[in-house]
């Protein structure tokens, strides 16, 4: 029988309207789901999160989990779809450096703040030893991200692949792995939990689970560890649907749509998991263990 790769992800953010205890809770929250579980997870940590100390990442890794990288700051002027040359350049130095020296170990695998990439990011990633970047989501419908609009993602491929370097969505020959999120129309990620719930999202999965039966692409899932804890979002600022804000963020209007709360958005993240992990032939793998195993060229 066939394996299918199951890489589940989880997005570090430094959510600043969130008190620090809550953010370390929503960690530990996140990875003792994952080891009741017997998952082994990818953490893309931005490297100024409050939360991203040497105790944290160390607990995260002690369980066996991967620590990637999700960027420096996660400001708004961090979008890499946008950002000139140099200082991508000085922040992706940086927010490596940081994590290396906090995980003990090289970083090898990132996904950037809000899913925002270019080929540029991707050379310069793979510059400093990245092996793998998961910012891609070849979708159709996006409601529910902070990527508003990526006429890119229509035509990137769905299963893992090197990028070109004058896109990012784009088959080429960078020496780094893209390793898509998942999607098929709706993205496989929890804000489409809390929005469609749970019965769609299993419904979701057995279409991918079908689908990387054939064809042998990894199913990604986007989770933030967060959404455990904080509360729903209901109040707007008018900065907010400013253009500016909007080309960072997106419209936040979407947290309207949201239906789920913390207890119910984790007790339906463990069914899924749950779920998914009855399915014969699922592996799950970190990133970087994934495309260790694809071959040098594809």
């Amino acid at each position: 029988m066939a394996e299918v790769p199951l890489l589940i992800t989880w997005d570090v953010d430094p959510s600043p309207k969130l008190p620090v205890e809550n953010k370390v809770r929503s960690l530990a929250l996140a990875t003792a789901l994952c080891d009741d579980l017997g998952i082994r997870a990818t953490f893309f940590v931005t490297a100024r999160a409050p939360q991203a100390t040497r105790e944290t990442l160390g607990r995260i890794q002690a369980s066996g989990h991967e620590i990637g990288c999700h960027g420096l700051t996660h400001g708004d002027e961090e979008n890499y779809d946008r950002m000139p040359e140099e200082l991508q350049r000085a922040y992706i130095a940086a927010a490596t450096e940081r994590l290396t020296e906090l995980a003990g170990r090289p970083i090898r695998a990132f996904r950037s703040p809000r899913v925002k990439t270019s080929g540029l990011t991707l050379s310069i990633l793979a510059e400093h030893g990245y092996r793998a970047d998961s910012s891609v989501c070849p979708q159709r419908v996006d409601l529910v991200s902070s990527n508003l609009l990526n006429i890119g993602w229509v035509f990137a491929p769905r299963g893992a692949y090197r990028p070109a370097r004058r896109s990012a969505f784009r088959r080429g020959t960078l020496a780094i792995w893209e390793v898509p999120i998942a999607a098929a129309i709706v993205p496989f990620i929890s804000a489409s939990l809390s929005v469609f719930g749970l019965t769609f999202m299993k419904a979701l999965f057995r279409l991918l689970y079908a689908e990387s039966r054939r064809t042998g692409r990894p199913i990604v899932y986007l989770a933030h560890p967060t959404e455990f804890t904080a509360g729903r979002q209901r109040k707007f600022h008018l900065r907010e649907f400013s253009p500016a804000h909007i080309r960072a963020h997106g419209l936040l209007v979407r947290n309207l749509l949201y239906r789920m709360g913390q207890g119910t958005w984790l007790r339906a993240t463990r069914e899924l998991f749950s779920y998914m992990a009855s399915f014969p032939g699922v592996v799950f793998s970190t990133v970087s263990d994934y495309v260790s195993q694809l071959p040098a060229r594809r």
